[in-house]
This record gives C-alpha cells, sequence and structure tokens, in this order.
C-alpha cells in the first residue's frame, strides 16, 4: 500500500470592505470585486434607504431579501451588479436601453444625494391603477423618474398622456407631472461611459462598448 499526501489549494475572493463576504466562485468574485471598488454598492444592498434595490426589495430572490446573512448580501450585491452592467455574466444584455437597466443605474449614482429615497409609482387610468413600479428618487430628480415612468407605461395599450400617477398610492399633483411632462425621457439613452475625472471616481466603470445594438424602436408620446 502507498501513502500519498496531497495539497490541495483553495481560492477565496474576499471583500475588503464586507470581510463577512466571500466566496469560492470565480464570476461572484468579480462581483465583490466590483461592489468593492464602488462600496456605496454594499450601502445600497445592506441598507433600506433604496426601495428598488434595498435590504428587502422584491427585486431580489425571496431568501436573499432580507436576510442580513453574508451568502445573502452578496446575491444582493451580484443581482445589482447584473442590472447595472449588462456585460456582465448574466447581465440584463437586452435591458441595457430601457427602465430596468435605467433605475439600476440612477440608484447606483444618486443613493449619496441629498433626500434619496424610494417609492412605489403607479398609473391611474381614471378607474383602476395600472402599471406599477418600485423607482428610487430624490426631490429635483423626481420629475425625471416620473416622466421614464409615464415612458414605459406608454407601451401599455391605451394609455393615455394624461393618466394620473400616483406615489405610495397617493396620486401626483399636477404641477408635477406636468413638469414631468415637459422633459425628455432618458431610459433609451445609451448608457453613459466610463467616468475619467478623480471627481467622478465613485461612480460606476462600465465597459459599455459591448452593450451593442442600437435602442429599440419606440414612440414617445408625451414628448412636447
Amino acid at each position: 500500500m502507498l501513502t500519498q499526501s496531497k495539497h490541495l489549494t483553495i481560492v477565496r475572493y474576499v471583500s475588503e470592505v464586507l470581510p463577512e463576504v466571500e466566496t469560492q466562485d470565480a464570476e461572484l468574485g468579480k462581483s465583490i470585486a466590483w461592489a468593492d471598488a464602488n462600496p456605496v454598492v454594499w450601502k445600497i444592498v445592506t441598507g433600506t434607504r433604496s426601495k428598488a434595490f434595498g435590504r428587502g426589495s422584491c427585486e431580489f430572490i425571496g431568501w436573499a431579501q432580507r436576510s442580513p446573512a453574508p451568502e445573502a448580501i452578496l446575491e444582493r450585491a451580484r443581482h445589482f451588479h447584473t442590472c447595472v452592467d449588462p456585460n456582465v455574466l448574466g447581465g440584463l444584455h437586452y435591458r441595457s436601453r430601457d427602465i430596468w437597466g435605467w433605475r439600476a443605474r440612477f440608484t447606483f449614482r444618486h443613493y449619496q444625494d441629498k433626500g434619496f429615497k424610494g417609492g412605489f409609482f403607479q398609473r391611474f387610468d381614471g378607474r383602476y391603477d395600472r402599471d406599477c413600479m418600485t423607482l428610487d428618487y430624490t426631490a429635483e430628480t423626481l420629475p425625471e423618474v416620473i416622466r421614464n415612468f409615464m415612458q414605459w407605461a406608454a407601451s401599455t395599450p391605451g394609455v393615455s398622456p394624461m393618466d394620473a400617477i400616483k406615489l405610495d398610492r397617493e396620486p401626483l399633483p399636477e404641477a408635477i407631472l406636468e413638469a414631468a411632462r415637459r422633459l425628455r425621457s432618458t431610459i433609451w439613452d445609451t448608457p453613459e461611459e466610463p467616468p475619467t475625472s478623480s471627481a467622478e471616481c465613485s461612480l460606476l466603470q462600465l465597459p459599455f462598448s459591448e452593450a451593442g445594438g442600437s435602442a429599440p424602436a419606440h414612440s414617445d408620446p408625451f414628448h412636447e
């Protein structure tokens, strides 16, 4: 009989910001590296200020929604990563230029802004509540967020540009809606190029050159 000894090397990817978050999966390691390079990501997925992507959001798979366990935190960070960057393995390649990718990048870029919060947006057609979505916003960006929500809802047959919009089930003032209607929707825009200045160092650096394709054909019934 021979007695043999073998040495096994285990590679672990450990967050420098949240050391309890670790993995042996190389792909998950990329999300850890991304979040460490942009620490605001850890704040987003462990806090509750973001209703769209914070702890407790229904955006995430059930077991990871509220849990403070490291593996749940990592799952939320991984999912957020795929929403922000369409080039990540499993990312929203086909959603790089619509409201789903836009709302993730919005949260990423505005989370540390004054008055950042999230809410439940609904379209009301005069009889029933229709399209709905959880979106983050600030007082200054509320018209932009409403405008993009309107554009997304415009794909529903029979939608009217004069439909009311509710925020947390309360109708928004017509003055705010009118200000939103005057804006151009940005959900179809090509995602921003990677920042280069030191002042933008906290912003996301994405290889969007591979996002590919032109924006889908769409109408803009609310634009004046």
